[in-house]
């Protein structure tokens, strides 16, 4: 006869659920776990450090296209062992302080738009702060790259009350010759000119090397108030903290390319738009749209195209669902504008070429036999198209919050018409230059997309705010899993990325100052100096800055620097100029001398 086997007591059986541990074993709390994976983060940050050791400290590189091979090392390690060590941190932080993230999460949505609108004062200051940091203790207040000189000799001339200056006579007019520089009778720069007259405007107030730091800081506003209309308050201040973080968005702010200038009028366009896509009847909207976008084609005309096209088809959209003789009020005074902003260009043009059609692009190229799709792969289509696809995302998805992943949280961006068109706008300009094989620069990050930050930063808030809210509607989990991240990645990013990539650039920016620090420390004024080279690549880690800076328009400065044009010729310059001592600059010996010359 078998017996039948007892059933389990109600405590018997509930001890088999309970978590604590059998007798001999230590219970692994919350904070242990947390201490682990912390811990285990470390580890990870000590692996990517360490491989410096054997990577020539993960030197970076500048002055060349591509990558130096001890870039490609950190960043190997840093996209393998920085994203572990930002999932092992994100799960860290969610024990921890995931209830609190939760809770703030929350709480963006709810806040008094008076609440909201003084965070966003806070990070405006903080950009202000951080910009002025960067240019002043990291660049040293110093041009990295040729393109800062022209814009600068740009803005000054503007100021002058001119669009170009005429050439030096003949005998002497080589010796001014630079680099993105024409100099065949008229004396300008090749860019255009919208960037350079925002920069006259600073110069007249001797506040030139502050534009773009205003401008930065103005864009902290602008971005919170496109985005609170795209896609909610909550994300809009999400994306704050990304923009005010980013180095991409720093660093290009701390010096004086044009792409923050750029990045505030496109977002003052987003702005404008936005308001006219609610509102269609108020023509000033309309108007200040066309003006933002205007100056944006002044200042770099295809990134304007290509980022306005979406945000065009859907004013396009509004306008057929209307009726009336007054619908059409505002969008002719947009297209007036818009006009007026196609026939200034093309008259800048003329008045310096003879030609509308001619920019100073052309015009260097031709003279100098210099292709701007140099350092572009050189292979058959599409291949180098194809390359610089991937090089540009490799490189925004590096920098753009200096992340592992800074691309990751895109792809969960809320679907709306508005939303769509903000990701389509920044993926028009990065298609346009893959399609054209225009090689970008990596300075402070890929400069030909620092405009596009904003909006970036923008999708990406949203990203974070939807994969949020997924997690804890679908799954039934903690939206901290999801918040932690984002923190872990910028903890992983002030500790590894910015480090690296901040003492690099205070390296180049130290090779772009050397000369005027050899000049100033012989305490030489009433000079000029003939530059064989500055040493732009003869010390690593090299520079942008080929060339020395142009001389002022009205030729007073204490020293100026010109072409070494060789013994003879350098005579005629020094006839010329009585009234300043001579100097030979270049390299001998593997180090940059200053050396007087006879008179």
């Amino acid at each position: 006869m078998s017996r039948r086997r007892a059933p389990s007591s109600p405590r018997t059986s509930a001890r088999t659920d309970d978590e604590t541990p059998p007798r001999g074993l230590t219970a692994v709390t919350t904070r242990i776990r947390a201490l682990i994976l912390l811990l285990s983060a470390l580890v990870c940050f000590a692996i990517v450090t360490t491989g410096g050791l054997a990577y020539n400290h993960y030197a970076i590189h500048y002055g060349t296209h591509g990558w130096s091979p001890p870039e490609v090392a950190f960043l190997f390690h840093y996209l393998l062992f920085g994203a572990t060590a930002v999932l092992l941190l994100g799960a860290a932080l969610d024990l921890a302080v995931g209830r609190r993230l939760t809770a703030g999460f929350d709480r963006l949505a709810t806040l008094s738009s008076r609440s909201a609108w003084s965070i966003t004062t806070l990070v405006s200051v903080l950009v202000f702060g951080l910009v002025t940091i960067s240019r002043y203790g990291l660049l040293g207040d110093t041009a990295i790259t040729d393109d800062e000189n022209v814009y600068s000799f740009m803005a000054r001339t503007f100021a002058s009350g001119r669009l170009y200056l005429p050439s030096m006579p003949e005998p002497v007019r080589p010796f001014f010759d630079n680099h993105f520089i024409i100099n065949d009778g008229k004396w300008y720069g090749m860019y255009f000119p919208g960037h350079p007259t925002l920069l006259a405007l600073g110069e007249r107030v001797h506040l030139m090397r502050w534009v773009p730091t205003v401008s930065a800081t103005v864009t902290v506003p602008l971005t919170f108030a496109v985005g609170r209309r795209v896609f909610g308050q909550r994300a809009a201040l999400l994306a704050l903290p990304l923009l005010a973080l980013s180095p991409f968005f720093i660093l290009s702010s701390a010096t004086l390319l044009a792409h923050s200038t750029a990045g505030l009028l496109l977002m003052a366009f987003l702005y404008a738009t936005l308001r006219v896509l609610e509102r269609p009847e108020r023509a000033a909207w309309w108007l200040a749209a066309g003006l933002a976008l205007g100056w944006t084609g002044l200042t770099r005309p295809l990134s304007a195209g290509a980022f306005a096209f979406p945000w065009l088809v859907l004013l396009a959209m509004s306008l057929r669902r209307r009726a009336g003789s007054r619908a059409w009020a505002g969008p002719a005074l947009f297209c007036l504008v818009g006009a007026a902003s196609v026939a200034l260009l093309g008259a800048y043009h003329m008045a310096l070429s003879g030609d509308p059609f001619t920019s100073g692009y052309h015009t260097f190229g031709r003279k100098v036999g210099l292709s701007f799709t140099q350092g572009a792969l050189v292979a058959p289509a599409p291949y180098p198209s194809l390359f610089e696809l991937g090089y540009t995302l490799a490189r925004l998805n590096f920098w753009l919050f200096g992340w592992p992943l800074s691309l990751a949280f895109l792809p969960f961006f809320r679907r709306t018409r508005d939303g769509i068109a903000l990701l389509l706008a920044p993926a028009g300009v990065v298609l346009l230059f893959v399609v054209t094989t225009v090689p970008s620069i990596n300075v402070v990050g890929p400069v030909h997309y620092a405009e596009l930050i904003a909006p970036l930063a923008l999708v990406s808030a949203s990203g974070i705010e939807e994969l949020a809210q997924w997690v804890r509607a679908r799954l039934n989990a903690s939206a901290g899993r999801i918040l932690a991240l984002p923190i872990a990645a910028t903890l992983c990013a002030l500790v590894l990325y910015t480090p690296l990539y901040v003492g690099s650039l205070s390296a180049t920016a130290g090779v772009a100052r050397a000369p005027y620090d050899l000049v100033e420390a012989a305490r030489r004024e009433r000079a000029v100096v003939f530059v064989r080279s500055i040493g732009a690549l003869d010390f690593p880690p090299w520079s942008w800055a080929y060339f020395p800076r142009n001389p002022s328009p009205d030729l007073t400065d204490p020293v100026l620097y010109v072409r070494d044009l060789g013994e003879p010729r350098n005579r005629i310059l020094i006839r010329f100029m009585p009234d300043r001592t001579p100097f030979w600059m270049g390299i001998r010996d593997g180090r940059l001398v200053l050396v007087p010359l006879a008179q």
